[in-house]
């Protein structure tokens, strides 16, 4: 809370030149309210330009098991979701229920497989961890891209949509390890992940809360500006709406390791394996 306000800020995103601006990216209205739940009204959003959007949250502490969807277990106010046989669930409430089925992901028209990654956090340990943001998995490329030393392919949810990412984190002076960490502070509005690039691959999905990046249409943005709105010109990749253009892959090469072994030891990470219908 700041001088009756409650407000957002991101790490390392900066809103203008000038150092003494304040930092905030989201302003509540004014309060004497500690309770950040009990703030109504609108917010200030910055994008740019300052202006209002109404904003919805929720505690992500549970009392019970009911407050884990009977998904999961309620541990010291904390889900523990369930992993079963063929489905495991995600999200503070174990909301999100994520099946087998979809484990890798094919798309056509470039010949590309991705997959769900899977990676220790102890160094030397298996790997158990599902990459994750905004409560679904991240999806790796793992053929159909050609790679050189730190490039990074992902299909990534925004929290609203999917979105191809793709970059050289090496170019980025980071290791593969603080990329990882950087995701636990990541926007994907205000990190730029929405943005447009003439010289690279950009493509988003159409508004989903689906598990996967199946069943969902897709779009090339291929222009921006002003005229456009807030994805840009989006054309459309599928031959017909709602046909979408990744399906559930059949086969794939299992074992492949998407990070460098100097950044990484490969038995630490690995592509998720499970049947594919």
């Amino acid at each position: 809370m700041n001088w009756g306000f409650h407000i957002y800020i991101l790490c390392f995103i900066i809103r203008g030149v000038n150092k003494k601006s304040e930092p905030w990216l989201l302003r509540s209205p004014e309060t004497d309210e500690f309770d950040l739940l009990n703030v109504g009204g609108d917010w200030n959003i910055w994008f740019g330009v300052i202006d209002t959007t109404h904003l919805t949250y929720s505690c992500t502490e549970c009392n019970t098991n009911t407050d884990c969807n009977l998904n999961g277990q309620c541990v010291n106010n904390e889900c523990k979701c369930n992993v079963e046989e063929e489905t495991s669930y995600l999200g503070p409430h174990c909301e999100v229920k994520l099946k087998d089925k979809c484990v890798s992901i094919f798309e056509g028209s470039m010949n590309t497989t991705w997959s769900r990654f899977r990676y220790s956090q102890v160094p030397g340990g298996p790997p158990t961890t599902l990459f994750e943001e905004y409560n679904r998995p991240v999806y790796v490329n793992i053929g159909g891209i050609e790679y050189r030393e730190g490039d990074i392919h992902w299909l990534l949810f925004t929290g609203n949509r999917w979105k191809y990412i793709g970059f050289n984190y090496l170019d980025q002076n980071i290791t593969f390890e603080e990329l990882l960490l950087s995701i636990d502070n990541y926007h994907a509005f205000w990190d730029g992940a929405i943005s447009y690039d003439p010289y690279s691959l950009n493509i988003i999905s159409g508004p989903t809360n689906g598990d996967t990046p199946v069943g969902v249409d897709w779009f090339a943005i291929t222009d921006w500006g002003d005229q456009f709105g807030p994805f840009g010109a989006l054309t459309p990749m599928q031959e017909e709406v709602g046909m979408g253009i990744f399906s559930c892959a059949v086969e794939y090469t299992l074992g492949v390791d998407v990070v460098d072994d100097s950044e990484l030891n490969s038995s630490t990470n690995s592509t998720e394996v499970g049947d594919n219908d």
